[in-house]
């Protein structure tokens, strides 16, 4: 195969990897375009988790994943567009852990944004998320969102909290399905002003060994 015909291939292949939660990844392609095309157009991100299983079938095998156990499902090719995102977001897109270090000054607390700082409604505001999922490794986001009233900011952790399923652009190209349902916990810089009425007030420490809780 010529070295033009190997970029046309790729160029119209469709790659896809699953990451579970016990850390493994398993890769797939659709190298014919119109194949890979029909599979795209047929995959809803906002309900890619609601069925029990992924079913993924080749020439010589079939490969199940179940979709409790799926931490994450990308895509890559070169000219499908990322969907619409929900709820009014302007931009989803990952990062690396420096990138959001370096963006939401974690290195250099006189520099972070304030969550109080406030913002007028309708203006976007930045966020920098990190998503701390099952299995350990955790997915580094920034959101661009619209300013909504008071009353409606939470809606952004309820959204989070749902255990639905949230899409995202790639840093290197592709779309990312991340499955809510298998998120522990985040943390978001700055975020909103408004907090839940029962939130703890307490400043992070950073990179602390846990204290030795063992009984003497």
């Amino acid at each position: 195969m010529t070295v033009h015909a190997q970029s046309k291939e790729m160029a119209t292949s469709l790659t896809i990897r699953i990451q579970l939660t016990d850390g493994s990844v398993h890769s797939f392609v659709q190298a014919d375009d119109a194949s890979a095309r029909k599979l795209w157009e047929g995959v809803d991100p906002a309900r890619l988790f609601a069925r029990q299983r992924i079913v993924i079938g080749s020439e010589h095998s079939k490969a199940v994943f179940v979709s409790a156990e799926i931490i994450r499902v990308d895509f890559f090719h070169q000219s499908f567009q990322c969907w619409q995102f929900p709820g009014g977001y302007a931009d989803i897109v990952e990062l690396t852990e420096d990138e959001l270090s370096k963006h939401a000054h974690l290195d250099q607390p006189s520099l972070m944004a304030k969550r109080q700082q406030p913002t007028p409604v309708g203006d976007l505001l930045v966020s920098f998320l990190e998503l701390r999922m099952r299995g350990g490794r955790p997915v580094f986001v920034m959101i661009e969102v619209p300013v909504r009233l008071p009353v409606e900011n939470h809606s952004f952790m309820q959204f989070i909290l749902s255990k639905a399923a949230v899409h995202m652009r790639l840093r290197g190209g592709g779309v990312g399905v991340l499955n809510l349902a298998n998120l522990a916990g985040y943390t978001v810089y700055p975020g909103v002003a408004q907090i839940p009425a029962d939130a703890w007030l307490a400043e992070p420490v950073r990179h602390e060994p846990l204290p030795d809780l063992a009984i003497p």
